[in-house]
């Protein structure tokens, strides 16, 4: 039987590892477009993709790249891993033809954010579906995309609140093999966040916070974890969205190494952003060398959503040099734009990506701002780039940057049959 973490009370990653492959763009192309290198148009799709938002990447350091998500199996959705070479095509050494593929057999499963040891070790989280209720998964494969035996149950570990429904959402992986899951748990018309922490062997440990769940301390019921980047002091920075009398706002914590709420971070390890219209929440979360917090997401303008980013100082506090008081804001102008994760370039370039609104359906969004929150005029169009590439809508739900800092951007394509992401972007200028 699985091995399953009773919960005591109730809670995208995006690896950014460097690549090894370092190539100038191809000749006529500017920073911002498709990398016709890869794959020889630029991206590759992988049908099945079961349109779940929360979508996991991890560059290796040999430059293959990682994908995590579900793909349909004609029933329900099992959890999924691809990895491809650095040219675009499906790595033939990992799991089955490039692709690892689980099943419970009880109905949806489904693999979210995704980290790589420093051995290569793959660590991933999502959830699986228990013939009852869903449970927050966290699995560990081999770099051949075999379950690793020696990890929790078979690879596997399970966690399962006493019959709640509850789905992992973000991972990190300590440098000493733990691992840190941010989670949401729901029952009983309640969705609390949670921090789960096992060690290397997928055993909960039980000196982080209560019996190795932190959970946070919400008062109105509805308040969840997407994202977590680790500090290197040990603390764990994580942000999402925590719901208010008004509705919701953009929720940034720090946690100290125990998994108590830092209380040198904003107000008693808490930072909050309203928006003003009471629908703001955060997907992604990085931190800068000198130690800042950039944080990515969406906020209402009353009419419609915007790309959110925010910048915060290390001790929690709006960085009054980024953008205007420590917000960009970015509309589109014809409808809903969703920002969804981040990554770093040289020289703190940051690089945002999500979807945006074309006046009929969604175009993939890549957004590049420079250290102090400006757009940058090198990249795409006035640091914009859209890409429609399918029939429907198209998504960018996670970003990593190259070691020759080109961008890999993971998403979907919502067509009749929709379809895994994964395109190339020129990020450096040539030569």
């Amino acid at each position: 039987m699985m091995k399953k973490m009773l919960l005591v009370v109730l809670v995208c990653i995006v690896s950014a590892c460097s690549s090894s492959s370092s190539s100038p763009p191809p000749t006529g192309k500017q920073q911002g477009d498709l990398d016709s290198t890869f794959n020889k148009v630029g991206y590759a799709l992988y049908a099945g993709w079961n349109k779940d938002s929360y979508m996991g990447e991890a560059i290796q350091l040999d430059g293959k790249i990682l994908a995590c998500t579900g793909i349909s199996n004609g029933t329900d959705s099992d959890v999924a891993v691809l990895r491809y070479n650095p040219d675009g095509t499906l790595d033939t050494g990992f799991g089955t033809g490039g692709v690892f593929t689980y099943d419970s057999g009880n109905g949806n499963d489904c693999g979210r954010m995704i980290a790589v040891d420093v051995d290569g070790k793959i660590t991933l989280t999502g959830y699986v579906h228990n013939g009852t209720d869903v449970d927050a998964l966290v699995m560990r494969l081999n770099g051949n995309g075999t379950l690793d035996e020696t990890f929790g149950e078979n690879g596997i570990v399970l966690y399962d609140a006493n019959g709640r429904d509850d789905y992992g959402r973000t991972i990190a992986v300590q440098k000493d093999g733990s691992i840190l899951v941010a989670a949401r748990s729901s029952g009983d018309g309640i969705s609390l966040a949670l921090v789960l922490k096992l060690d290397a062997a997928g055993e909960r440990d039980t000196s982080f916070g209560i019996e190795g769940v932190a959970v946070y301390p919400g008062t109105k019921g509805n308040d969840g974890f997407r994202d977590m980047a680790l500090q290197t002091d040990g603390k764990i920075v994580v942000t999402g969205y925590a719901s208010t009398d008004a509705g919701f706002e953009v929720l940034t914590a720090r946690y100290t190494a125990d998994g108590s709420l830092d209380p040198s971070f904003g107000t008693d390890g808490i930072a909050r952003f309203d928006g003003g219209h009471g629908n703001a929440g955060a997907r992604g979360v990085i931190i800068q060398e000198d130690g800042k917090l950039v944080v990515s997401g969406s906020t209402s303008n009353g009419t419609d959503l915007d790309v959110l980013v925010l910048r915060y100082t290390a001790d929690g506090l709006l960085d009054p040099e980024f953008g205007t008081q420590g917000v960009v804001v970015y509309d589109g102008g014809t409808g809903n734009d969703n920002g969804r994760r981040m990554a770093l370039q040289q020289e703190g370039k940051i690089v945002v990506v999500g979807n945006t609104h074309n006046g009929t359906d969604y175009d993939a969004l890549v957004l590049r701002y420079d250290a102090a929150g400006v757009p940058d005029e090198g990249f795409g169009e006035a640091g914009v780039a859209t890409y429609n590439l399918g029939e429907g809508d198209d998504w960018g739900e996670a970003v990593a940057a190259q070691r020759d800092q080109n961008m890999v951007v993971v998403g979907g394509i919502g067509s009749t049959s929709a379809q895994v992401l994964t395109m190339r972007i020129i990020g450096a200028s040539e030569g």
